[in-house]
């Protein structure tokens, strides 16, 4: 099993806190595994990603062509598009996403495309069988096989002038120029086992991109060409896919006790360098310490230490031992925030 870490950003030391209370508290900002909406079994630890939405009436449009398309519309486009580039690259952005993640290992083949002709018409393709599946997943040795079913987008791009009520000016016209991509996508994830396991996924929405100015040409430089946009909404289409089976990152603060304690507090510099495990061997140095108080700030260090590392059931232990030891509001919202990050990490 793959453990999330948390990620350091980084530290403030509330130096006022330290001269003026009793209890003083640091806090550090870091972010946080929040589970996607498709939790994915524990054991597809690697996925193999393959693309069969390349069928015959897919082209590598190259960006004049695009271009000279554009302007012979007179900036007025509507077109469903269906570019082998944009699509491999879906497949690749999603590869990196799902692996920067931290939950797959991923493997993307060299020939990654499997042509099916039964697409041309935008049927829906049939699932791969149980024996296909085996086979890739035991050539590149991975646990499952996500691939892309389906891939197109549609172009619609708009151009108006706008007369400015300006005559005292050397110009009194507005250029605006539009293009909105709408991508499509289906996915199916295959698990092999003793019966093939087939996970359905969709992903349809929308990127805009404008540009105004004085001058026809000015504006329509500042855009991005036809081929740019279709391969950005292929990124954002690979983006919200991998959104949906992969943990994303949320930025949370946490606060951290000085004790007060000339050597125990020598872990604050160890925190600045994202250094959980040294810090953590300084505070159990104090974890038996007679006084309540002090043992208290110590364990609730260690719980914290503990969530850095991944590890929440030792969070939750510790979190309450210092909840036990002397009773602060930070320990008890410490306990309660560790055990609503446990039900959503089970």
């Amino acid at each position: 099993m793959k453990f999330i870490f948390e990620r350091l950003l980084f530290i403030t030391l509330g130096l006022t806190s330290i001269l003026t209370s009793c209890v003083s508290v640091g806090k550090i900002s870091i972010q946080v595994a929040v589970p996607p909406p498709k939790v994915l079994p524990e054991d597809i630890q690697s996925l193999t990603i393959m693309n069969r939405s390349m069928t015959a009436d897919f082209s590598n449009l190259s960006k004049d062509s695009l271009e000279n398309l554009f302007v012979e519309k007179r900036l007025m486009l509507d077109a469903t598009m269906k570019d082998s580039l944009a699509a491999d690259t879906t497949v690749q952005v999603i590869g990196n996403a799902l692996y920067e993640s931290g939950r797959f290992d991923v493997m993307i083949p060299l020939k990654r495309n499997l042509l099916n002709f039964s697409n041309a018409r935008n049927e829906a393709l049939p699932s791969l069988k149980l024996p296909e599946v085996k086979q890739v997943c035991s050539e590149f040795k991975t646990d499952a096989l996500l691939t892309l079913e389906r891939f197109s987008e549609k172009v619609a791009t708009s151009y108006h002038i706008d007369v400015l009520p300006i005559p005292d000016m050397n110009f009194n016209k507005e250029y605006a120029i539009f293009i909105q991509v709408v991508f499509h996508s289906d996915w199916k994830l295959y698990q092999p086992g003793e019966k093939l396991k087939v996970a359905t996924f969709t992903v349809q929405d929308t990127i805009y991109y404008n540009s105004n100015g004085f001058s026809l040409q000015d504006t329509y430089e500042k855009m991005p060409t036809i081929k740019e946009a279709l391969l950005g909404g292929a990124v954002e289409n690979a983006r919200i896919m991998a959104s949906f089976i992969s943990p994303g990152w949320e930025t949370q603060i946490r606060n951290y006790f000085l004790t007060g304690n000339t050597e125990a507090d020598k872990a604050v510099a160890l925190l600045q360098d994202n250094k959980w495990s040294d810090a953590a061997n300084l505070w159990n140095k104090f974890i038996h310490d007679k006084s309540p108080g002090f043992r208290s700030k110590i364990e609730f260090n260690l719980a914290l230490a503990a969530e850095m590392n991944g590890d929440l059931d030792g969070a939750i232990v510790l979190a309450k031992k210092s909840f036990a030891s002397k009773y602060s509001t930070y320990a008890e919202n410490y306990v309660k925030m560790l055990q609503s990050r446990k039900a959503l990490n089970p």
